[in-house]
């Protein structure tokens, strides 16, 4: 533990300056200092909910699932979280197991640190403690948007912005269509996050792809009008 704490102060002296160069300023922090760097495989399982924290993780590439379990064996769909996002932070700080299992839908680049060395950084760099405030303060503003869609948005437009989202997420160039885009989510997933039953997604589906904005090719959407989906107005 005393060699990783001078390996704190060594990577906050001198390290900045190479993260600077590879990574956007909301990402500077010393995950990729200290972190290690790693690629999974789409479908693998990062953590599982009831399980102990044993590291965090930060996604530079990729996008993750998040499920629970009820006490029926149900399972719903927690939320997605793509490059930017840290992984069982909450869980770690609070001492708690992961409420949450935490599986890739894509190849995922990312970056772990060892539970005893994260809690560390937490007390002792208040560079990465803001960088955490500012991750979960983003998540706590989206999970409200998201409540709020479910509440007032059409069926249509809460599915256009999932969409507009997997897009952003893939960092695909929206401005030259048409533009293929993985669907790492089955159809009935995709439902259970809009709020509907698959059948009226395919009612969704259908009634878009006579409109000529996107269409279904080898399990792929291919989109054509990106200007005619709906997406908040700061994304």
């Amino acid at each position: 533990m005393e060699n990783r704490m001078h390996m704190v102060e060594a990577a906050a002296a001198g390290g900045r300056n190479s993260a600077r160069r590879s990574f956007a300023p909301e990402k500077l922090n010393l995950f990729c200092n200290l972190g290690q760097a790693r690629e999974y495989p789409a479908t693998t399982e990062l953590f599982s909910q009831g399980s102990s924290v044993k590291e965090v993780f930060l996604i530079d590439k990729g996008m993750v699932k998040l499920t629970c379990l009820s006490e029926g064996g149900q399972e719903l769909i927690v939320g997605l979280r793509s490059p930017g996002s840290v992984l069982g932070a909450a869980s770690a700080i609070v001492q708690k197991p992961h409420s949450v299992t935490g599986v890739t839908l894509t190849v995922c680049h990312l970056y772990s640190i060892a539970l005893d060395l994260f809690l560390h950084l937490t007390k002792a760099d208040a560079q990465f403690c803001w960088y955490l405030h500012q991750v979960h303060s983003r998540e706590v503003y989206h999970q409200a948007s998201q409540m709020v869609a479910l509440k007032y948005l059409m069926a249509r437009q809460r599915f256009e912005q999932l969409v507009w989202q997997l897009v952003s997420a893939n960092g695909l160039d929206r401005r030259e269509p048409p533009v293929s885009v993985d669907l790492p989510l089955k159809y009935w997933e995709i439902a259970q996050m809009v709020g509907i039953t698959r059948e009226h997604l395919s009612r969704v589906l259908k009634q878009m792809q006579r409109e000529g904005i996107l269409h279904r090719e080898d399990g792929r959407l291919v989109i054509s009008d990106f200007q005619r989906l709906y997406h908040p107005a700061d994304a």
